[in-house]
Formats: C-alpha cells, structure tokens, sequence
C-alpha cells in the first residue's frame, strides 16, 4: 500500500499488513503512523461495535431511577390538582311574573291583533271554553253551546271575536293597547288568569294606563289558549273616575226643580259585552229605527232590545246623540230610542216628543242631557229589574209637568208611547 510521511509529504510504499503500524521517514527521519495519503486518526480502527456498552449503561441507569423512586416513600404520589370549574348558575325563571309564560300567551294575543294577524288570534283563543265562559254571563243563556253550533255559527264566532280585537271605534278593542307590566293572579293544572297593565298605543289612549284580566285554560292540544278578557277597575281608578264623572255633571233649573244633565256623546259597547252580542245590538238598533218596519216586526225587535237589557243601553244613548230632530221621521226616530230607554231602566223624564216650539225643543234637549247624566252617575252599577219602581225610577231625573202628563198621555191613546 502507498503510504504518506505527515511531515514532509514523502510517499513510501509498504505491504498492506503494515497499515497502522509506526514507521520512520526515510527522507526526514521522524516516525510517523503509516496509513493511507488523506486518511486520519493515528490508531487503525477497530473492528468492534460501542452499541452493548451504551445499551448496557441505558439499563443500568434505568434500574438506578427505579430503585431510587421505590425507595423514596410508602405514600404513592399524591394526583395532579386540578382546578375546579367555577359553578354558573342556571337563570332564574320567572313563574308568576310578566316575563312568565303565562303572561307572555296574554301579551302575544296584544302583538297579533297589533298588527292583524287573524290566523295567529285563533290559534291563541280557546273557543269552547269562551263559549262556556259566556254562557254564564246575563246576557248569554240564549247562546248554544260550542257542539250543538252549527259549522256556520262557530266561523261566525271566531271572525265576530276577532274583529272585536283588531277592529272597531272603542277604546276596548285590544289593538289600541300594549301591555307593560303584569303578573299571574291564578294558576291551576287546567286553569289560569293573569293581570295585565297596559297603555294605549296611539293618540289621546297613550295618556291612559289600565288593568285587564285574562283567562286562559289549556285545550286538549296539550297548549294553553286564552277564552276571556275583561277590564278590572282599580278602587283608585273608581274614585278617580267618579271625580271626573262628578266634574261632567252640571245642574239646571226646569219649572222649579234641579235637574242634573251632562253632554251628550257617543258611548262605546260595556267592556264585558262579548263581540257576538255587539254585533246583534249594532244589528237589533239599526233595525228598531228603520221607519219602513212593520209593527209586527218592530214589537219582535223592541222586545229583543229590552230583553238584552244594560248592554243595549250606551248604544241607544248614542243613537240619541246622533239623530238630529229635523223633521217627523226624526222625532219619531229619537221617540223610539227614549221609548226603549225606558222599557230597559224602568226610570222617566220629563219627555214630551209631540210637542212643539222653543219650549218643546228646550225640554226635549233637557230630557236627552239627563238621560246621560243618569248614565254617567248610575249605568254602571245599573242592573235590570223592570219590576222597580216608586220614587227611586225618578231619582236624579227630570220630573214632568202637569202639561208634559197631559202630552204624554195623549201621545199614548194615540199609541204613540
């Protein structure tokens, strides 16, 4: 093999068997290790592996740790801490409040007829029960009950009742009104009422804030639906209404007496009359006042009015407002709505539709102011009882002259009154 001097780059050349071994230059005399031009190291490498020693070290240390670690302690490591979540409390939910489910049925019933929404309002109304619930009001013993309605009656129901909440002149329809506070007042397995504050939406309602109770049962769908609504009337409301009823009233001297009157003005349906029942007043009064219906069906129609009773009453009262005496169509007309006052309150005034002349008119417009003030002071607390009379049928009205008798007796053989 060649070999090559590390100090003075002499080559030399030498059996293979002595590669690694020490030679001596023969150029410039010094010893040097033989091995191949380029090749480095001074030792020949060896033929053995260093792999079982780092194995072996491996595995002694390993068993070292072991040892260490067991005899360290009897008590095993105590676990990782881990930090505890923090607890978040689930939201409260209110059960008898206005954000109670209970309420929120009442309140989206005020939503719907907001804004029209018909097959949303039937959805909500439990008719059956309505049905029911009216039933046991003074003026629906006549009403049948939801299974012996026809198909026809039933559709009629639901489209009169929600009329009377999306629609209408009065300040009842629910439409004019958003609630804003309220609470359930009664909860059953089956039953329910809440109490719901509310404030009109548009004009001079908005300065107005009232009470209205809501009733609502759960249908065999397994949902709650509501089947009544009627205004409750604080005791601070009552007295704050009678201050301004008090306020209206004004009094006059007629023939001597005081009499007491108030303006008249169109009066909108009692808040419990149900929209089935306002719809056949509005029909019946209509009616009564046509001057081309027969006697016969004008007695039917008369008797019809009577028998309704109070309900009828701030629809007349309108009516009499309304109607203008002009001319004998006229008289005869406002002689018809002061005839059926009549019949209804069992109560008089000084009413005398035959006369004629500025004293006439005067006692006519006297007679039409009182019947008002009557309303306003007694109409609510009004019950029907034709029965009632005496000195208590003439309370706070318009007594009549001797002429006015006179007249009135006259029209009355003339059948008149």
């Amino acid at each position: 093999m060649l070999i090559e001097c590390t100090f003075c780059k002499t080559k030399a050349k030498i059996p293979d068997s002595k590669e690694g071994a020490k030679v001596k230059c023969g150029n410039c005399g010094k010893v040097y290790v033989a091995r191949e031009p380029g090749a480095k190291g001074n030792a020949r490498p060896s033929k053995s592996s260093n792999t079982p020693f780092v194995i072996g070290g491996a595995v002694v240390v390993g068993v070292v740790v072991v040892a260490i670690l067991a005899n360290s302690g009897d008590k095993p490591a105590p676990p990782p801490v881990v930090a505890e979540k923090p607890k978040v409390e689930a939201p409260k939910v209110d059960l008898s409040g206005y954000e109670s489910s209970f309420c929120k049925l009442a309140r989206d019933v005020y939503d719907a007829a907001y804004i029209g929404n018909a097959a949303r309002l039937e959805s909500m109304i439990h008719f059956p029960k309505l049905v029911e619930y009216r039933r046991t009001l003074p003026d629906g013993e006549s009403l049948p009950t939801w299974d012996e309605m026809t198909a026809l009656q039933k559709d009629d129901l639901k489209t009169a009742t929600i009329e009377s909440l999306t629609k209408g002149d009065g300040d009842e329809v629910v439409a004019k009104w958003r609630p804003f506070n309220g609470k359930v007042t009664l909860e059953e397995p089956a039953n329910a009422e809440v109490r719901l504050e509310i404030a009109g939406r548009e004009g001079d309602l908005q300065l107005e804030n009232r009470n209205y109770d809501w009733k609502m049962a759960l249908d065999k769908d397994g949902r709650w639906k509501v089947y009544a609504w009627t205004r409750y009337i604080s005791a601070e409301e009552k007295k704050a209404a009678k201050v301004s009823v008090n306020k209206e009233i004004t009094r006059v001297e007629v023939d001597g007496l005081s009499i007491k009157q108030a303006d008249p003005r169109p009066l909108p349906h009692l808040d419990d009359t149900p929209p089935d029942v306002r719809k056949r007043i509005d029909e019946l009064v209509e009616k009564v006042l046509d001057t081309n219906l027969r006697a016969k069906e004008r007695t039917k129609v008369t008797a019809d009015l009577v028998d309704l009773g109070k309900p009828a009453l701030p629809i007349l009262l309108t009516k009499m407002y309304e109607i203008q005496i002009t001319d004998d169509k006229s008289l005869g007309q406002i002689t018809i709505v002061h005839n059926l006052l009549k019949d209804i309150t069992g109560k008089q005034v000084g009413f005398s539709p035959l006369g004629s002349g500025p004293e006439s008119d005067k006692k006519r417009d006297i007679a039409i102011r009182q019947w008002f003030a009557w309303y306003l002071l007694s109409g609510e607390r009004f019950e029907n009882d034709k029965k009632k009379v005496g000195a208590d049928a003439l309370e706070g009205l318009v007594q009549p002259t001797e002429r006015d008798k006179r007249a009135m007796e006259k029209d009355k053989a003339k059948g008149g009154g």
